[in-house]
């Protein structure tokens, strides 16, 4: 998951030093509620959302390491979104 996730974003320096699951959702979370953008550039969590997802499935990554890293911001997503709501 890690090694997948670093290829999906390979030019950060961010994500070269990941060594958790924990730490691949911090950045999830993060880049989810647009938190790299300044605050008057930011897009909503669900544009977020779907820019992630295709940049999954145009990823070179097999389609089994797509799917899990598609799980993967799907749990992120519905938490924040959850989390947002209360």
């Amino acid at each position: 998951m890690i090694s997948a996730f670093q290829l999906l974003y390979q030019n950060r320096h961010s994500v070269d030093n990941i060594q958790t699951v924990e730490e691949v959702r911090t950045i999830i979370r993060s880049e989810l509620l647009d938190e790299f953008t300044h605050p008057r550039a930011r897009v909503s969590i669900q544009q977020k959302y779907k820019l992630a997802l295709d940049r999954i499935s145009n990823s070179t990554l097999s389609v089994s390491k797509q799917q899990m890293m598609i799980e993967l911001y799907n749990e992120e997503y519905k938490k924040l979104s959850t989390d947002c709501k209360s």
